[in-house]
């Protein structure tokens, strides 16, 4: 009975425990003729390898399955969504998506991922003239990563779709993207805890547009020729870091209403306004390059309480437009238009910088003025004030102006820069659709 005990378990395992098959390769192209034939085929786990070719099919994806395109296949179609994923850990990669015509509808998506499909990978894919790119709601763990999208560029902006529109979507990553001729590159809304890094976002309205959007972190991207760089609105605890924001056609980086934010290593160059605060407090904004902007950093609508130090501001037309009920302490920072000596030595300038002088106003009022900036005439009024305030006004001053710039390349990036010459906003311009203050 003790020998056959044993034996006994033995084959009870062998006969009610799953059996688990290895993962088979099917291969549209060379067997299949059509990837929905091999989707119908295929289990959880298997990998679909399709070959170079033009596939005129809309996909449902509703197995855990690696598709994989070798060769550049090509998915098209004449409407709607090409693809939708609905099963938890899809990879989908490797693929050109397309349509057959340019009408498209107002909510025709590339690559829809639905609710409940959690852990997708969608990497390496070409969506070409599409209206929305990739699409998600309320998704966990999504990746979509090295992907080019570019939209509808005969549209105008507000006509066209997001190229990533990302609603509840919880740790998404989005790294490594190149995104263009959209409305928005990567549209937020409700998402948190998210990485956007090291995306190229290009011709747009938005590069990137978000809606409470709490601790996620912005890096490495690039943002260029678009009416707005990053906005990041509504946001708590994120980090936006070592971004470059050129040539946008109104704000490098708009921030509004982001609180207990870390805003550093960014390099703002050539935008309208580099870098606009409004209700925004608590944040830590240093060591950024803000540079060859119409107006270097723009500060109103209760945004106090900000530590500002370690930037520096260079050959921005106006420096800094500051509209509060106090005065602001900004130590620390470079301001390419200073004046003074440091007759110490120490790097630091003797007095301080302040912004929001009488020359600040006639500058802004009467920007032809901008070429008598050198004038004895208006240093010696800008002198005068420093030891007989004429008017009393809230202030921004640096108490530690430094008298060196505290990025070392500044030069080379001026010079490889030097094309993009900001819009210009002086004066009163129609404000933009969810921007508080528009030109003032």
């Amino acid at each position: 009975m003790v020998k056959i005990l044993p034996i006994c378990i033995v084959l009870s395992l062998v006969f009610f425990l799953p059996v688990v098959l290895p993962a088979a390769t099917l291969v549209v192209g060379d067997g299949y003729m059509t990837i929905g034939a091999a989707l119908k085929d295929a289990v959880d786990g298997d990998l679909i390898e399709v070959r170079g070719g033009y596939y005129d099919e809309k996909l449902h994806i509703n197995k855990t399955v690696h598709l994989k395109g070798t060769q550049s296949p090509v998915i098209h179609t004449d409407s709607g969504t090409i693809v939708e994923i609905s099963s938890s850990g899809v990879v989908f990669e490797g693929f050109t998506l397309t349509y057959d015509t340019g009408v498209l509808g107002a909510s025709d998506t590339a690559i829809r991922v639905v609710k409940g499909a959690d852990g997708v990978t969608v990497r390496d894919n070409r969506l070409d003239g599409v209206m929305f790119g990739i699409w998600n709601v309320e998704g966990r763990d999504l990746r979509i990563e090295g992907n080019t999208i570019i939209g509808l560029k005969d549209l105008g902006a507000n006509s066209r779709g997001n190229c990533i529109n990302l609603t509840g979507s919880q740790r998404v990553r989005a790294a490594d993207n190149t995104l263009a001729d959209c409305r928005d590159g990567i549209y937020m809304e409700l998402c948190h805890d998210a990485t956007i890094t090291g995306n190229v976002i290009s011709d747009s309205r938005y590069a990137v547009h978000t809606m409470w959007v709490d601790r996620a972190d912005f890096s490495r991207n690039t943002a260029h020729d678009n009416l707005v760089g990053l906005a990041i609105m509504y946001t708590k605890h994120s980090e936006i870091r070592d971004n470059l924001s050129y040539g946008n056609k109104t704000h490098g980086l708009l921030m509004i209403q982001t609180v207990k934010g870390e805003v550093s290593g960014n390099k703002v160059i050539g935008n309208t306004k580099g870098i606009f605060l409004y209700n925004s407090i608590y944040n830590q904004i240093t060591s950024n390059l803000i540079m060859n902007n119409q107006l270097g950093l723009h500060s109103w609508g209760g945004s106090e309480e900000n530590v500002i130090n370690s930037n520096s501001f260079i050959n921005n037309e106006l420096q800094v437009k500051y509209v509060s009920a106090r005065d602001q302490r900004w130590d620390g920072n470079y301001w390419s238009d200073y004046i003074g000596w440091d007759t110490t030595g120490d790097g630091i300038g003797d007095y301080s910088y302040e912004s929001n002088s009488i020359v600040d106003h006639i500058i802004w009022r009467y920007p032809l003025a901008k070429v008598l900036y050198s004038s004895p005439s208006l240093q010696m009024l800008w002198m005068l004030e420093k030891q007989f305030p004429l008017f009393d006004v809230p202030k921004v001053t640096d108490s530690k102006p430094r008298m060196v710039p505290l990025h070392d390349e500044w030069d080379d990036l001026m010079e490889t820069y030097s094309a993009y010459e900001p819009e210009r906003i002086y004066g009163e311009i129609e404000k933009l659709e969810h921007v508080p203050g528009g030109g003032r």
